[in-house]
């Protein structure tokens, strides 16, 4: 099974010179966890609630005042269309991360791949491939 079986399609994207509170706006509206920066159509960060917390709300600063290059995840960890899933929950693992973006030939945005994708669709995967999604949700 590859990734571009169940990732999620056409996500939501901004550019880096996107004020965080627009970002946030925009994830509270789409009841989504993150933002994929691009530049071009080729990914340059992430933004995620954990980002939103740690680097914005819990130090205090004014979200209206910066950028969201300021505050996101970079590099982004991303896999190709191609990709299998068992070697992107690897990925995951190996990075201690929940999402990953997926990158088409280009290297433009294609999707994204979430712990919750990946779990969605457990039923059709192998077990070797479940006890490493397994995990991935017992991290904290």
């Amino acid at each position: 099974m590859r990734v571009s079986d169940i990732m999620t399609k056409a996500p939501v994207t901004m550019s880096p010179a996107a004020r965080v509170d627009e970002v946030a706006n925009i994830m509270r509206e789409k009841g989504i966890s993150s933002v994929i920066l691009v530049t071009n159509g080729k990914p340059v960060g992430i933004v995620t609630e954990r980002d939103l917390v740690h680097r914005v709300l819990a130090p205090g600063k004014d979200s209206k005042k910066l950028m969201a290059a300021d505050i996101c995840t970079k590099p982004v960890i991303a896999v190709s269309i191609h990709c299998e899933v068992e070697d992107a929950v690897e990925t995951m693992n190996e990075h201690k991360i929940r999402r990953l973006v997926v990158i088409n030939d280009k290297d433009h945005v294609a999707g994204i791949l979430t712990t919750d994708d990946v779990g969605y669709n457990l039923k059709s995967m192998s077990e070797e491939l479940a006890v490493k999604y397994l995990s991935l949700t017992k991290r904290k």
